[in-house]
């Protein structure tokens, strides 16, 4: 994949709850300095990112900003564990550029563009404490089509976006609230035309396996 893996935080790979080593060729590590902020590790990989419902005290880490472009594809992919029913942030760049849980069965991808939230109120509920791959997927991007994968299955309805937006927060939403409350054991993002359906799918295999997840289609 090379520099189109834009980042990717992988379990077990964190020396620190100071720096999460990106994996991908482009080095962007996730970082947190300040100790009241930082995730815990967890037995088996992954972080517990803590929302406290304050910004003092509440889980967060940062990395360089990157942009994806106007009409261009992307994939993101996260394996999570959630402690609470949302709202849960896990990507961001600020309040109007994030991708989150709003609730037990409600995912969420917005950009400056959008007149109204993107939400995929999907055909499933997400129980607290389940482990499940979540991926966000924007194919042909002149059109601007982004469908919602849970464990491999498609989940209705699609969206519709082709504009830019950035990211640079893990965790909350613009650091400053939506702090997710869970286990977050991988993520990372796709930018650009290597997003393709076959790379989501062998992602997906290989993710399900990993983490001992039911693959669903």
């Amino acid at each position: 994949l090379g520099s189109a893996l834009e980042i990717y935080y992988q379990a077990n790979t964190g020396e620190s709850v100071e720096l999460w080593p990106d994996q991908s060729a482009n080095a962007n590590n996730a970082e947190q300095t300040t100790e009241g902020n930082q995730p815990t590790v967890v037995a088996g990989g992954g972080l517990d990112f803590e929302d406290t419902d304050n910004s003092d005290t509440a889980s967060m880490m940062d990395f360089t900003e990157f942009t994806v472009g106007a009409n261009t594809d992307f994939l993101t992919f996260i394996v999570m564990k959630t402690e609470s029913n949302g709202p849960n942030a896990y990507l961001s760049d600020g309040a109007s550029e994030v991708f989150q849980q709003t609730n037990i069965n409600v995912m969420q991808f917005k950009t400056p563009a959008s007149t109204n939230s993107m939400n995929h109120n999907a055909s499933f509920t997400m129980t607290t404490g389940e482990k499940a791959l979540f991926m966000t997927h924007r194919t042909n991007g002149s059109t601007g089509t982004i469908k919602l994968y849970r464990n491999g299955l498609e989940h209705d309805p699609s969206v519709t976006d082709a504009t830019t937006f950035d990211l640079e927060n893990l965790g909350s939403k613009n650091d400053a609230s939506n702090w997710f409350d869970g286990i977050i054991y991988d993520v990372g993002v796709i930018n650009g035309a290597r997003a393709t359906v076959q790379i989501r799918n062998l992602i997906t295999d290989y993710l399900c396996s990993k983490h001992g997840i039911q693959k669903l289609a």
